[in-house]
């Protein structure tokens, strides 16, 4: 197997899995202000960042850090939710080149920047392209604020964790760990779900340092203390929320410890069975781009010594990671959560499931002779051309959502022209068409009571909108 194809192999692979990436940024530009999007906006408008914060946490919900989130992309106006999507698939891509590249410097191996390029691609485009309900954690601003947001910090700490020093901590690494903590803080605030992820992904990261009898002065050991600490200070903070209480009185009392322990165990099966079952093809090739991945890493130096138990322990890791970022919906009366939540509980699966395969890859090529592993860098090429061939496929799927958005875009902004020009008119109850402006969310209605019409009369700060039939 010459190094030179590889080399270009890789390329084309990345440069069609950034295709797929584009396409889906460019979907997002047909995003707009739709049910909650109204409600954040409108209380920012009123109050500003520091005091709307406070006022959304005693009247509008616990997830603080994601009025916080609101708030500054509100600066750029409703242009922020056309240009959303592409900020954060770009900033998911720069988190997992950051996250990788700290793995392969922990490891001591090498990686070409086209390995890792390619690598960081592929993690954003499946992890993407596989989500549960992508125009609620991709195309939505409140849905990717919360459930898509979320795993790109987990990243940017995974990658200052991997970083970090085992040596002890000097008094700098204190800080260090304090201002960690805040960026765990805020990130566990943007939802229960990104919380109960980030809480027991630091809780398995401290229970791997134990294992390896590293001490927790450490530089690494202070951070994911610091992390640790930032996650469950946020849990309580979101518990104290005086808007619980509204929140608490549409659902059922909270389950008995065992009933939700069952529950969690049986959802979790269930998930995972789910998505074995529902996305055969794409993890299929997930597989294959890992495993090939896993068995080209191995060329750039000698042969690592890894042991094939640290691949189930990853893929252990994912299925648990899954089950934290499902236990809060079990918790709130036994729910089995919505698409949109199912995304903080598919990356980690995807991800266990993905370095597990390249671990076991790497093991692999340690043992294999040399002439059967030349027949199997053959077939690395062929996976890479499989991938390749794939993602072209793939393209399609944002395309076709962009078509339908797009035409639902037009209706929205015709829509926001009529509010205005009657408003500019100095009419305070505005009348307009009921019309389908987005799938899955709730809009205007022709009661004006409803929720999303109270929020949106806010938001244009006149008295009443109705959407008549």
């Amino acid at each position: 197997m010459k190094s030179g194809y590889t080399k270009v192999l890789l390329i084309l692979v990345g440069l069609i899995l950034l295709a797929g990436l584009a396409a889906t940024a460019y979907a997002g530009t047909f995003s707009r202000y739709w049910a909650d999007d109204y409600c954040y906006a409108a209380v920012y408008q009123r109050d500003g960042l520091l005091k709307g914060t406070l006022y959304w946490y005693q009247h509008g919900g616990n997830r603080f850090a994601a009025f916080i989130a609101v708030g500054l992309s509100e600066l750029l106006g409703q242009f922020s939710v056309m240009v959303l999507p592409a900020v954060l698939l770009a900033g998911w891509v720069a988190a997992a080149l950051f996250a990788l590249s700290g793995v392969i410097q922990r490891a001591g191996w090498g990686a070409s920047r086209v390995w890792l390029l390619t690598a960081g691609l592929g993690w954003v485009f499946f992890a993407a392209y596989t989500s549960p309900d992508r125009l609620q954690t991709l195309y939505w601003r409140m849905g990717l604020l919360h459930y898509s947001l979320p795993l790109v910090l987990l990243l940017v700490q995974a990658g200052l964790v991997l970083r970090a020093g085992r040596n002890q901590a000097s008094s700098s690494g204190w800080l260090a760990a304090g201002l960690f903590g805040l960026l765990a803080l805020f990130n566990a605030g943007l939802s229960e779900t990104a919380a109960a992820l980030q809480t027991s992904l630091y809780l398995l990261a401290i229970g791997w340092l134990a294992l390896k009898k590293v001490s927790l002065k450490s530089h690494a050991g202070l951070l994911l203390l610091g992390g640790l600490g930032g996650s469950l200070l946020t849990m309580v903070i979101m518990a104290l929320s005086p808007a619980n209480e509204w929140r608490q009185a549409l659902l059922p009392p909270p389950p008995s410890l065992t009933v939700w322990l069952v529950t969690l165990i049986r959802y979790t099966v269930d998930f995972v069975v789910d998505t074995l079952r529902t996305l055969p093809l794409p993890l299929l090739v997930w597989v294959l781009f890992c495993a090939a991945l896993g068995w080209l890493l191995t060329d750039v130096q000698t042969k690592p010594s890894i042991s094939g138990w640290i691949g189930w322990l990853l893929l252990a890791g994912g299925v648990l990671g899954a089950a934290a970022a499902i236990a809060p919906s079990v918790y709130a009366g036994l729910q089995y959560p919505a698409g949109r939540a199912l995304m903080t509980a598919r990356f980690p699966l995807l991800s266990g499931l993905g370095l597990a395969t390249a671990v076991w890859s790497i093991w692999l090529k340690g043992r294999l002779p040399v002439g059967v592993g030349r027949w199997v860098g053959v077939a690395v090429l062929a996976m890479l051309l499989a991938v390749g061939a794939y993602g072209l496929r793939a393209v399609q799927l944002p395309l076709r959502e962009a078509q339908v958005l797009a035409v639902k875009a037009e209706r929205w902004d015709s829509r926001q022209r009529e509010i205005l020009t009657q408003r500019a008119k100095g009419l305070r109850t505005i009348r307009v068409r009921e019309v389908d402006v987005v799938s899955t969310l709730e809009d205007l209605t022709p009661q004006a009571e409803h929720w999303v019409n109270g929020c949106a009369a806010d938001y244009y700060r006149v008295e009443q909108i109705i959407a008549e039939r």
